[in-house]
């Protein structure tokens, strides 16, 4: 029996992407100082982008999450677009400078160093950062288990798959990576112990040609469902009808681009970067924000896997047995019940 899977909630919710863009750039920073700022001194919070948003569909997803906190808490939330990696450090001094926001945002791994830096030459103010990591006792690295994710997906996977086998597709093996495929694989063979999971790295994040070549290279040892979290994922989606497997999409912003193809995905299991945004405001706003890292699992409510996080959408038609083995698979991280490895 296949459930058609109805519009999710939280997406129906979301706004379209930059439609209600409030970027006010470094300019509009300047007028956190002014005494006659109806912030009366307290600016609320800033978040810096590393690239333009109207280009980068990630961004995008973060923006959506700060817009919806700041209705959701009440607060403002000043947003600062991108110019380029070189630029971070500059628009977050400029941001301290000001000495009135709460705390200073910005996103991803690449900036890690650069918070860590500008952290240090301004210890009393609070800098945060999502889906990255930098160190200072007054930063706070907010970041997804992205093991809890991927059980799921491939608790579901395992449940789909008619050959027992199953590819993992990674942009790079390093420990970050090696979290996604872990996980994978602990929910797949929490299915069905016996079943075979391969594993290969793309060695590259922007190489499309040949992560769709690893994708087939697993199809020919039998890979049926292949989950892909190569960074470059357009590929391994588009491939897919004709090689004959079904792809589990890994991120948000990818599977928008590639939706009005219709590609062969069978669900997406992604973190949820605007969640991920909401979340980290609304602990500042409470007083329980702590300093260091901060990982946020499938409890905290900030990944997107269809009829399993979310209410799904008519874009899957899933299995009445694969959405059971997500669910179950949901249930037992949460309830504590199964602990996924990470590694």
């Amino acid at each position: 029996m296949s459930i058609s899977i109805h519009l999710r909630a939280r997406s129906a919710r979301r706004a379209p992407a930059a439609a209600a863009a409030a970027l006010v750039g470094v300019a509009a920073l300047a007028a956190c100082g002014d005494p006659d700022s109806a912030s009366g001194g307290d600016c609320g919070y800033a978040f810096v982008f590393e690239q333009p948003t109207a280009s980068n569909t990630a961004q995008q997803t973060i923006q959506r999450g700060l817009e919806l906190a700041e209705k959701d808490e009440g607060v403002d939330i000043d947003i600062v677009d991108g110019t380029g990696l070189a630029q971070v450090a500059d628009n977050l001094r400029a941001a301290a400078d000001k000495g009135c926001y709460e705390a200073i945002g910005t996103a991803f791994f690449a900036v890690g160093e650069i918070v860590t830096e500008v952290a240090r030459d301004y210890p009393d103010q609070k800098f945060f950062i999502l889906s990255g990591a930098a160190e200072g006792d007054n930063v706070y690295n907010y970041s997804p288990a992205n093991e809890q994710g991927t059980y799921v997906a491939g608790a579901m996977s395992a449940a789909m798959s008619e050959s027992g086998v199953l590819g993992v597709v990674l942009g790079d093996d390093s420990p970050p990576l090696k979290r996604f495929s872990a996980g994978f694989k602990a929910g797949a063979q929490s299915v069905d112990p016996s079943v075979e999971v391969l594993e290969n790295a793309v060695g590259s994040f922007s190489d499309a040609a040949k992560a769709a070549a690893v994708a087939r290279s697993q199809t020919t040892r039998g890979a049926d469902v292949i989950y892909s979290a190569a960074g470059s994922n357009l590929e391994v989606y588009f491939q897919a009808d004709d090689k004959g497997y079904q792809v589990v999409a890994s991120d948000l912003s990818d599977y928008a681009a590639a939706k009005d193809r219709d590609p062969a995905v069978a669900f997406i299991a992604a973190e949820a970067a605007d969640e991920e945004a909401r979340f980290a405001i609304a602990q500042f706003v409470e007083g329980t924000a702590t300093a260091g890292s901060n990982e946020l699992g499938l409890a905290d409510g900030v990944f997107s896997i269809p009829y399993i996080t979310d209410d799904g959408t008519d874009d899957y038609q899933l299995p009445a047995h694969v959405v059971e083995a997500g669910k179950k698979a949901y249930d037992d991280v949460v309830s504590g019940k199964v602990d996924v490895p990470s590694a």
